[in-house]
């Protein structure tokens, strides 16, 4: 596969739906500082309205629009459903895609990025070469970029993304830097945001890595800051990536090791966002941030006011730690790379083994 070359040639049943009304003490969005990311439409477990999270109290900064995950062997055109409604065709024509657009382009004049992503935990997708990939990241940039083009279907009309996210989880084994397809990737190409998936690599040997929780394996932030330093992603932000809800990380009760409570997570915030790199929250998703609601906010509600005041809902900042996040070895997977320019071509390099879980 070359996945690389794909990203150079572009420069989780029952869950309550929609954000809930926020009391007056949530924070509205500001348009600088850090920044909460949050996936939306590859659970259907949220509303089917995107714009119900653009909202100025709804706390969310960028959607990632999931998941374009049919692409290859299947041709050059990249397919899959978004959201409940719009789905994509190998051929590129939408369907039921008319609202979805609405809603991009609603929240965009809000001040919400809205990001398009391929990959997921399922789906079908590969590159078969070079060649392919280069034709389809033309294709991307034409079909949902700020093209102009009128050569190709545009699944969502004259509306436009804000840039693309690539959560390359199949081939198995290969999903991680320092592996191959994720180490030249980030080595060979600029990116703007990197949110990681700090969650679901208790087990990973030799070196597991998360979030520093108790029963959490240690939390490798500043890696991650000395890896791109040296790249073409020199000047990417970092974005702490968290599961929404203690059912998020992996879809059962078992992943609840990994789910970070908002003062928790204002912790890591706080020890975290000194750093000239940190770029926010990253979580998945939507769905399971409306099921987890306290103290009147939901989890992006509670990270959002995290991010501007230090603290959760209804709560008081926390004490900042002397410690610094700790190095290891090696560092979690990206759950995305955001790309808005184009890289030079692959190198190759690393090993690393496979994670297994949507980001």
């Amino acid at each position: 596969m070359h996945l690389a070359a794909f990203l150079a040639s572009l420069g989780l049943a029952g869950l309550v739906a929609g954000a809930p009304s926020a009391p007056s003490k949530v924070k509205a969005r500001q348009a600088s500082g850090a920044q909460n990311v949050v996936y939306w439409g590859g659970t259907n477990n949220e509303s089917d309205d995107l714009s119900t999270y653009c909202t100025p109290t709804a706390g969310i900064d960028i959607l990632v629009l999931s998941f374009l995950d049919i692409y290859g062997a299947t041709g050059n055109i990249p397919a899959g459903n978004i959201g409940n409604s719009c789905y994509i065709g190998t051929n590129g024509a939408p369907q039921l895609c008319d609202d979805l657009a609405a809603s991009i382009a609603s929240c965009q004049a809000a001040g919400i990025k809205i990001i398009l992503s391929l990959g997921g935990a399922a789906g079908s997708y590969s590159l078969q070469s070079q060649s392919q990939a280069v034709a389809i990241g033309q294709y991307l940039w034409e079909a949902y970029g700020n093209s102009g083009s009128t050569s190709v279907q545009r699944p969502f009309g004259n509306v436009f993304v804000n840039g693309w996210d690539f959560d390359l989880e199949l081939n198995s084994g290969n999903e991680y830097y320092q592996e191959p397809n994720m180490g030249e990737i980030i080595s060979t190409s600029q990116f703007d945001y990197l949110w990681i998936q700090f969650y679901n690599n208790n087990a990973y040997a030799p070196d597991p890595c998360s979030l520093g929780l108790p029963g959490d394996a240690p939390f490798n932030y500043n890696n991650w800051t000395s890896f791109i330093a040296t790249t073409p992603s020199k000047n990417a932000k970092l974005f702490i990536g968290v599961p929404a809800n203690t059912l998020a990380a992996n879809g059962n009760s078992g992943g609840a090791v990994y789910y970070a409570s908002p003062s928790q997570l204002a912790s890591i915030v706080a020890n975290t966002k000194s750093s000239p790199d940190f770029g926010g929250i990253m979580m998945w998703d939507a769905g399971y941030s409306d099921a987890n609601v306290n103290n009147g906010c939901n989890y992006a509600q509670e990270a959002k006011n995290i991010l501007l005041t230090g603290a959760p809902c209804g709560g008081s900042p926390p004490p900042v730690s002397s410690s610094t996040p700790t190095s290891t070895a090696r560092t979690t997977k990206p759950a995305t790379s955001t790309s808005s320019a184009s890289g030079t071509g692959p190198t190759g390099g690393g090993t690393v083994p496979q994670w297994g879980q949507v980001s």
